[in-house]
């Protein structure tokens, strides 16, 4: 089973957006992404919490080997905190996590650990 785990800040920060404290942004976000998992991550989509639809993937055709991280910088005028993330593997698995805070994941690790 694969999960995402973001840095302590990151999740102290979607607790407090849960509460009702939250801040909108139009700023870069900048974080590492690290595959902790046994599979390469093929493709990672981003999208607002509440559509059914994942926007396009922010990786390209770039891919990130089992073990590895990458740097990874979303300048696109993102219009609030709360997002879903989709991690894509190569033996075909899918991760979905909601309610990411990026507000908060801003110079943090987002982890895809099995």
């Amino acid at each position: 089973m694969k999960r995402i785990i973001i840095g302590t800040t990151a999740v102290a920060a979607a607790l407090a957006f849960a509460l009702g404290v939250s801040a909108q942004t139009t700023e870069p976000v900048s974080f590492t992404l690290s595959n902790d998992t046994a599979q390469t991550l093929v493709a990672l989509h981003i999208s607002h919490s509440g559509t059914d639809q994942w926007e396009e993937d922010i990786l390209g055709v770039d891919m990130v080997d089992a073990g590895e991280s990458v740097d990874v910088t979303i300048d696109d005028d993102l219009t609030a905190c709360e997002y879903d993330v989709r991690a894509d593997f190569s033996d075909g698995d899918t991760l979905d996590v909601r309610g990411v805070n990026f507000c908060e994941l801003d110079g943090e690790t987002l982890s895809i650990s099995e």
